[in-house]
């Protein structure tokens, strides 16, 4: 067990090694802090002054590897925008995008596992043909739109709902509901295929025979063993809820990482661009081990093979 962690670490300090690279240079191809916090009428020696003062005139190699010396020590530069540490920015912003993601999976999986569990039993009827036609319009909503017009309806017309922001628990409810679709029909989908991949298996039939009842089968035998595939989608949605819930965080003026880095975007700011990629891409590599490690819990013979590669 030691050694696959000590892999997979080595192995995420290799992929955050290239994504550094990647938007190090994509970030410097899109102009110069400069370009945003001077007037348009500056004159050449201001320009310059700005430019030289964050260290923008040396070669790209060279303002790279101070990046990569002090990011190693946990000094990620200094917001051009903010003028406060990168670093401190984004875990300042990091909790409110935690929040929210969590919420919205939560939703998910309470809404998207029965439905799909539903939809497995009663495979083939009107049941099933409503859920999976719900899934489909919910699949092809745009997320932004649904967004808009739930701060119409609860937050404008009914006035019981905040319209953006977060302040307590009720603030949660129109963001978490407008990001949860997506992976929401996602998981019930695959719920429903999982269960029905499950239903024929012989210690199904047996535990039927036993006479138990249906609902202590379906909850004990076939949910259980069709958990792997769904733990998967869980992790992985989790990830990108948590460094791509950008549109909803702009929509709600949810005060997360997502909006941070729309507005060091609009700023060229270069710190705070490139902190909130490297924090986000962590967060996802953890999340995936974290999912690998589940894995290895729920099926011995999922851990005997990835032991094995070691």
């Amino acid at each position: 067990m030691r050694r696959y962690l000590v892999r997979r670490l080595l192995h995420a300090l290799v992929v955050l090694f290239l994504l550094s690279i990647i938007v190090f240079v994509i970030a410097r191809l899109s102009g110069s802090p400069a370009d945003v916090m001077l007037p348009i009428d500056a004159k050449p020696a201001e320009r310059a002054a700005v430019t030289h003062r964050f260290g923008l005139d040396r070669p790209w190699p060279i303002q790279y590897w101070k990046f990569v010396r002090h990011a190693v020590h946990g000094d990620f530069g200094t917001s051009t925008r903010f003028q406060a540490p990168a670093l401190r920015l984004v875990i300042d912003r990091a909790p409110a995008s935690i929040e929210l993601a969590l919420a919205a999976v939560f939703l998910a999986l309470l809404i998207g596992i029965p439905l799909g569990v539903v939809a497995a039993l009663k495979r083939g009827t009107a049941v099933d043909h409503a859920a999976t036609a719900v899934t489909a319009v919910a699949q092809a909503t745009p997320t932004f739109w649904l967004g808009i017009v739930l701060i119409l309806w609860f937050g404008v017309s009914l006035h019981v709902l905040p319209l953006s922001g977060k302040n307590g628990i009720s603030s949660f409810i129109l963001p978490a509901v407008t990001l949860c679709v997506v992976p929401l029909v996602g998981i019930a989908r695959l719920t429903r295929s999982s269960v029905i991949s499950v239903l024929p298996q012989d210690y199904v039939r047996a535990a039927r025979a036993k006479g138990l009842h249906e609902r202590s089968v379906v909850w004990r035998y076939v949910l259980r063993n069709a958990l792997l595939p769904i733990v998967t989608i869980t992790g992985i949605t989790l990830g990108q809820l948590l460094s791509g819930a950008v549109i909803v965080e702009q929509i709600f003026a949810w005060p997360g990482i997502g909006r941070l880095a729309i507005d060091a975007i609009q700023a060229r700011d270069y710190p705070v661009v490139q902190t909130v990629t490297i924090v986000s891409a962590s967060l996802f590599i953890v999340i995936n081990i974290v999912v690998d490690l589940v894995y290895m819990r729920l099926d011995p013979r999922i851990r005997q093979r990835m032991l094995a590669r070691t």
